[in-house]
């Protein structure tokens, strides 16, 4: 215990302990805590023996597991700390991360997250064998895409002066070791930030919330999915501005958002066939459609596959009327598609060129006759037969697996095209559709070439294990049986098992009975629910079939004072505007009124008139 001249602020005693290992001050007296963590932060030396100095404490960085070593440098005579190189590449690494969210004007707390990314990099060893700047880069974006801010991936690549695609290979790579599940960027974050950009001047905001509004409209209509957010929020921008009366073009925006201007027309292009594009600017921020369009991919496969029926069943008719250009491509070159395309002498020479070739890789060429191919036949069977080379037999081998190869592609590339009609007049002019696979495009309810083929391997047999047996040799009969259960040791097995596994199986019978007991009254309920729904459409429509009529049965009688509902009526009104209730019995309700709608019970099984008998005595 030492003593120090400090006094406590609560009952002002001088005995004040410290404690050296927390670096705490505590009142003897009271026990109030006067001091806490009161470390040096400032750097001492000592002098010794020979006039040697030596370092007061030791130094532990803010972000390492262990106090620096003070060692003697080899070189120079001075004094120095080290560290190891984890500590050393986690230090580089905040401070490089540091530096680029001060570039991106990023807030603390991403540092820490990207900070902790990094860490977990250096752990995995991701940081070897790249450079530190890409996977800082990566790891501040993915901490930007999970607080959702409004930086994109290029605005990195301009900070750092690297190439945008070399980022992003480091960041999905990244990605995929952590097995992140990141959330698809909303093209609504950038509208504010790029909005401000454009000199819309006061109508600034008002055009931003009309393009959040047609940005949400995109969404319902099927655009924004399986499109980058950069090029709808270009689009949504656009659109709003030339609402808003400002002249914009295509460019405006594209240097902005830094996106292709083609990428920019097909979302105006995809916007444009949606009903919300026949609304006025007042229209769209009033009313919500409640319809939605079909996505443009499966809209323009439709007219595809259309196209392709069409060409099948040699309609010419419909080829030629439009109805099967797609709206997408505009006026002029919707109907390029039934027109032919004009080929230049450089495609007619490349064409001939890989005939050629074609034929020169087929081996010889196709108007052979049979006598000629039968004479080759022989004439290579007796080369094969005189050959006594293993290495010349594999070449003939491989000579002829390759011909038959070539044959069967040449087959499989027509055989769609025997399907097809022959072309003839206006068919010749235009072309079949192509699939995504640049193949002839096939039919939903066609089989393709390779479907089409037998199965090259065999059909899986089953093992007839008695059968199996007779084929082994007589001693392994008894080291098979051993490998192969009996009828008895199944049940014995079966019942180990079942008593090792018995609270787990009581457990899992439980479980089904309450399955199937909620499974039962679900259905009760949904019959109860239709049966009072069948009373209630029954009491509705047979009571509002003789409202007016059974009211009043001559004119005559009519006054002011019958101006008002009847009773039927009025107790009609409240139950058709109520839900179907089970507590309510229809039946004997439609039996309280009368037929002028007034309230009698005289209908009422229970009021029926007693029966009187005379007897007379005799």
């Amino acid at each position: 215990m030492s003593q120090n001249k400090t006094f406590c602020p609560n009952c002002g005693s001088t005995e004040i302990e410290q404690h050296e290992a927390s670096g705490a001050s505590i009142c003897v007296s009271c026990g109030v805590v006067v001091e806490e963590n009161a470390i040096v932060s400032s750097v001492e030396f000592s002098e010794g023996a020979g006039g040697t100095s030596s370092l007061i404490g030791q130094f532990v960085g803010p972000n390492g597991s262990k106090p620096f070593s003070r060692e003697r440098l080899q070189r120079g005579g001075g004094y120095g700390f080290s560290r190891d190189s984890r500590e050393t590449t986690l230090a580089n690494g905040r401070r490089r991360i540091q530096d680029v969210a001060s570039r991106m004007r990023l807030p603390n707390y991403f540092v820490d997250a990207a900070h902790r990314f990094f860490t977990v990099a250096v752990e995995k060893n991701f940081v070897q064998g790249r450079r530190t700047t890409h996977v800082v880069a990566a790891c501040l974006y993915i901490a930007c895409r999970q607080q959702q801010s409004q930086h994109m991936l290029i605005d990195f690549s301009d900070a750092l002066q690297v190439n945008v695609y070399t980022l992003g290979t480091c960041f999905l790579k990244f990605r995929r070791l952590l097995g992140l599940k990141l959330k698809i960027v909303d093209p609504a974050l950038y509208i504010y930030r790029f909005a401000a950009h454009l000199d819309l001047d006061e109508k600034a905001n008002a055009v931003a919330l009309t393009a959040l509004r047609l940005v949400g409209r995109m969404k319902r209509d099927w655009i924004v999915a399986g499109r980058r957010p950069a090029g709808i929020c270009a689009a949504a921008l656009l659109i709003a501005a030339r609402a808003h009366g400002f002249t914009k073009h295509h460019q405006d925006v594209t240097k902005i958002l830094r996106v292709c201007g083609m990428t920019v027309h097909q979302r105006l292009k995809d916007f444009e066939n949606t009903p919300s594009a026949n609304l006025t600017l007042d229209q769209f921020i009033s009313i919500d459609l409640e319809t939605e369009a079909d996505p443009p991919r499966y809209t323009s496969n439709r007219i595809r596959e259309a196209r392709a029926k069409a060409i099948q069943d040699n309609n010419v008719e419909l080829l030629l009327s439009g109805k099967l250009d797609d709206p997408r491509d505009g006026e002029k070159s919707a109907s390029k598609w039934r027109q032919s395309k004009n080929v230049t002498e450089k495609q007619k020479e490349l064409d001939i060129l890989y005939n050629q070739l074609a034929k020169d890789m087929g081996g010889g060429d196709d108007d052979i006759d049979g006598g000629e191919k039968g004479l080759e036949d022989d004439d290579l069977n007796a080369r094969t037969d005189d050959v006594h080379s293993p290495s010349q037999q594999l070449l003939l081998q491989k000579d002829e697996t390759a011909k038959t190869v070539h044959a069967e592609k040449a087959n499989n590339g027509n055989a769609l095209a025997l399907t097809l009609p022959e072309k003839q007049g206006v068919l010749a002019n235009i072309q079949y559709p192509v699939g995504n696979n640049g193949k002839a495009l096939v039919l939903p309810n066609q089989a393709t070439a390779e479907e089409l083929q037998k199965s090259r391997f065999p059909e899986q047999a089953k093992l007839n294990l008695d059968e199996w047996k007779e084929t082994m040799p007589a001693f392994c009969m008894e080291e098979i049986d051993n490998l192969f259960r009996d009828d008895e040791e199944v049940k014995q097995k079966e019942a180990i098992f079942n008593k090792m596994n018995k609270d787990y199986l009581e457990k899992m019978e439980r479980k089904e009975s309450e399955r199937i007991a909620a499974e039962t009254l679900l259905k009760e309920k949904e019959l109860d629910d239709a049966a009072q729904a069948e009373e209630h459409a029954r009491f509705i429509t047979s009571k509002s079939q003789r409202q007016l009529g059974k009211r009043r049965r001559d004119d005559k009688t009519v006054s002011f004072e019958d101006d008002g509902p009847t009773t039927e009526e009025a107790l009609l009104a409240t139950i058709s505007s109520r839900k179907i209730s089970r507590k309510i019995n229809y039946d004997a309700m439609s039996a309280l009124f009368d037929d002028t709608g007034t309230f009698s019970t005289d209908m009422l099984e229970d009021n029926e008139p007693e029966v009187v008998y005379d007897f007379e005595v005799v």
